[in-house]
């Protein structure tokens, strides 16, 4: 029996590797202690999008979670206080 290879149109890979990557950011909001709703969102620029809801207080702590591992950089201007 030959195998079929199925055609995939690009937005639909696109919105198969964003649902892949749904439980690896779970896992990792899990981690921090951090809960929201996670979902595969739209496709952008042949792009799929994972949409991340956080409370402001968990948006807050994942923004200082980042910077602290983040490589150190020009700072923007911003300032946050």
């Amino acid at each position: 029996m030959a195998a079929t290879t199925e055609k995939r149109a690009p937005d639909d890979v696109a919105r198969v590797i964003a649902r892949n990557a749904v439980p690896d950011v779970t896992e990792a909001l899990e981690l921090m202690r951090l809960q929201g709703p996670i979902k595969v969102g739209d496709v952008q620029d042949n792009d799929g999008t994972v949409l991340i809801t956080l409370r402001s207080g968990d948006a807050y702590e994942f923004a200082r979670w980042v910077r602290m591992r983040a490589p150190r950089k020009e700072t923007s201007g911003r300032n946050h206080g």
